[in-house]
């Protein structure tokens, strides 16, 4: 490669660095990373989120989605992830693209390191899978850290492996850590000391912990704390046929194309290219991982790894198999730098490598100009929005134009839509949303107007208790009138009036008069995890109408304070605790690396 070239000059190298910062900084500030998830889930509630930052509030409660979600507990927010001070800085879709360019930055450097080859570095960043995850703000992470696993693997450094790992849980992909897990294990097994294991373990749960603790706060309430459905799990295996695709190319399509049954695939290409067919032929660590890797990315497609699924519910609580395909590339590349340092036909690899993969790459990329997404924020709109655009009659990037033309969920919420029946898709919504989910689905029409047509805050003139969530739905579904509302228990109501509602930030503050203790009804989803306060002493809660938050007010007139999670300070600590040992693990792995000798063989040796 280029950059291998001792006979290139110094001016030269820096120029091409300098070409590709510009055009990352000029794709940044004018482009947007537009496709799935970082449309309808990862971009709306970064923009959410920094306006929490800004307020100098972590972001605990998403107004927006299905009548509010827990935002900082759902670990794909990656609300604790480092790269969300950009978004004090820098407008809110530079520093979401910047989160894309930078983690393509320290995948290719991750690698370089690990392979000691600018070829295997320029390979696996533009190889399907590293430009298919383009399309996932969590993903990308993993792409990036993935690599760094490794190498601290082969080094034998706890840091780094803390380090990696931490980040890993911090951007919210159990089948990542499981897969690196594995991957790691099979590298490291015999080689790194089991203090060294409890460390990293140790330095990567300490990074996690502030995940770990707004998590905790809504674990049992969320849907994805229960056993999946096999459907479920298994969706997204990797089809056999596709394996041929990671040497001869993108056989259904990739994203310029209209339509098309690619838009099922969680990754719309996973190219790699031919030379990964003899790099497959020699003795190495690496082709066990990534055997290994295909097992459980075929998913579905295994009879054995079904079958586990159908009968141990305690592992459908992850799903999407073939992300197990990501870390069989990076396992892979490794084989192709080993393969390519060896070869006689460096040049005609490199033709025969790169230009397919360039070509590959600029179809697959999912990036498009940012102005078609730009949306005027307005005043909060409660809404609900059904989608009407069948998308597979047309290109990608005209679909989503489309889409955001239409307020769809979530996006629609940079714009102040919030919407009142959506689901999130990672099964953070509470399990009694799921219930009003299914019967709305079921033709129920009375969910929607609850959310999105009672006051933000009333006294009902009325309460009955159902026995079970069942009856409660069936109760709700009954009574038509706004003033009777179904407890999830016997709660008296008595005579009141809000004098005032306001939000402000992630805090809501209503204002009441009661001449006794009363039932006030709050249109946020219901979780045992918010926090209601009145002169600092803490106020009862109990569900409403199913999945709505009511509260036992007491006698007088009194102001409520509401804000959602009630571990703060121990979150803002771990926060501090985490951010602290990150940098130390930066430093550290920085001067280690610095006064790291060269041994004879060090660049060579393959592991077997």
């Amino acid at each position: 490669m280029l950059l291998d070239n001792p006979r290139v000059s110094t001016g030269v190298r820096t120029a091409l660095a300098a070409v590709i910062v510009s055009a990352a900084v000029l794709a940044s500030v004018y482009g947007f990373f537009f496709y799935r998830d970082n449309f309808s889930t990862h971009y709306p509630i970064k923009v959410l989120s920094a306006e929490a930052f800004r307020s100098a509030e972590i972001p605990y409660w998403n107004f927006a989605d299905a009548g509010g979600q827990p935002l900082a507990g759902n670990p794909n927010t990656l609300t604790f992830y480092p790269d969300n001070i950009l978004y004090l800085i820098l407008p809110a879709h530079v520093a979401f693209n910047l989160h894309f360019f930078l983690h393509l930055a320290l995948a290719f450097f991750a690698m370089r390191a690990l392979t000691k080859s600018d070829f295997a570095a320029s390979v696996y960043v533009l190889s399907g899978i590293v430009v298919s995850a383009t399309a996932f703000y969590n993903l990308i992470v993993a792409v990036a850290v993935i690599p760094l696993a490794f190498l601290a693997a082969e080094r034998r450094r706890p840091a780094l492996l803390g380090l990696s790992f931490g980040l890993l849980a911090l951007a919210g992909e159990p089948v990542m850590i499981v897969g690196a897990t594995i991957a790691v294990g099979i590298l490291a097994i015999d080689r790194m000391r089991i203090r060294d294991f409890a460390l990293a373990i140790v330095i990567s749960l300490v990074i996690a912990a502030p995940q770990l603790v707004a998590y905790s706060e809504i674990a049992s309430e969320v849907e994805r704390s229960v056993a999946m459905s096999s459907r479920t799990v298994l969706n997204a295996s990797l089809h056999p046929v596709r394996v041929v695709e990671v040497f001869a190319g993108p056989i259904i399509g990739v994203l310029n194309d209209a339509g098309g049954p690619f838009r099922a695939r969680l990754f719309s290409t996973i190219f790699l290219g031919l030379i990964a067919v003899p790099a497959l032929f020699r003795r190495s660590r690496y082709v066990a991982i990534a055997a290994v890797m295909l097992f459980f990315a075929l998913g579905r497609y295994n009879p054995i790894i079904a079958a586990i699924v159908d009968h141990v519910s305690a592992v459908r609580i992850v799903r999407f198999p073939e992300k197990f395909a990501l870390p069989m590339i990076v396992a892979l590349v490794v084989l192709v730098a080993m393969y390519f340092r060896e070869t006689p036909w460096k040049r005609a690899w490199l033709l025969i490598t790169i230009l397919p993969l360039v070509l590959t790459a600029w179809r697959a990329l999912p990036i498009d100009r940012f102005e078609p997404y730009r949306v005027t924020k307005g005043a909060p709109r409660r809404v609900y929005v059904a989608s009407v655009i069948n998308a597979t009659e047309m290109p990608a990037r005209t679909e989503y134009r489309l889409r955001a033309q239409a307020d769809e969920p979530l996006f629609g919420a940079t714009g102040g839509l919030r919407y009142v029946i959506n689901p999130s898709p990672e099964g953070m919504h509470a399990l009694r949303s799921r219930m009003v989910l299914e019967r709305f689905q079921r033709g129920r029409q009375r969910y929607a107007a609850i959310a999105a047509n009672l006051p933000a805050a009333f006294f009902p003139s009325r309460s009955v208790a159902g026995r079970d969530i069942y009856e409660e739905a069936s109760l709700t579904e009954a009574f038509a009138n706004n003033e009777t509302v179904i407890t999830s228990r016997s709660v008296a109501v008595g005579p009141a009036r809000v004098l005032r509602y306001s939000e402000h930030g992630q805090r809501i503050t209503i204002d009441v008069d009661a001449p006794r203790p009363a039932l006030l009804f709050v249109n946020q989803t219901y979780f045992t995890a918010w926090d209601v306060r009145a002169a600092g002493r803490p106020l009862d809660t109990v569900a409403l109408d199913v999945d709505r938050l009511g509260i036992i007010v007491p006698a007088g007139t009194t102001r409520i304070d509401l804000r959602f999670g009630r571990r703060h300070a121990a979150g803002a600590i771990a926060w501090i605790v985490s951010s602290l040992l990150l940098l130390a693990c930066l430093v550290q792995s920085r001067d280690r690396r610095a006064g790291e000798v060269k041994r004879a063989g060090d660049q060579d040796r393959p592991l077997v």
